[in-house]
């Protein structure tokens, strides 16, 4: 349930973040519950129990392609263990997800020009 989640999103006037739980066989709880909202036509999700992040939505919102999280991925190999890679099943939960730490990291470095979009998750 969303109460005994362990990760919140920071509070934002400027965001309507919603709760949600998507059923898939990618994980062992059997669904993923999110924090989410849309941006730049991406959904912008944060795993309530554990924190990972949708970096998919965040690459894609920036205007990049799917391919390229491939290549930066595959470019940090000590990352490769932590990622976890959502495919089939529902369509918004598909993509790269990556602990919070790292996806804040990443985050600074590239997603600058959608900073003030990712206040919820990241502060």
């Amino acid at each position: 349930s969303a109460d005994g989640a362990k990760y919140k999103p920071y509070p934002s006037s400027n965001h309507q973040v919603n709760t949600a739980r998507y059923i898939t066989s990618n994980d062992p709880r059997g669904y993923i519950p999110v924090y989410e909202y849309p941006l730049n036509g991406q959904w912008i999700m944060m795993d309530m129990d554990d924190g990972y992040i949708l970096w998919t939505g965040i690459w894609k919102a920036l205007g990049n392609s799917k391919a390229d999280i491939v290549r930066m991925v595959e470019s940090q190999p000590d990352l490769a263990s932590r990622i976890r890679r959502v495919r089939g099943g529902y369509l918004k939960i598909q993509g790269t997800w990556l602990p919070h730490d790292v996806a804040l990291q990443l985050s600074r470095r590239v997603a600058y020009p959608i900073r003030d979009e990712l206040i919820p998750f990241f502060g």
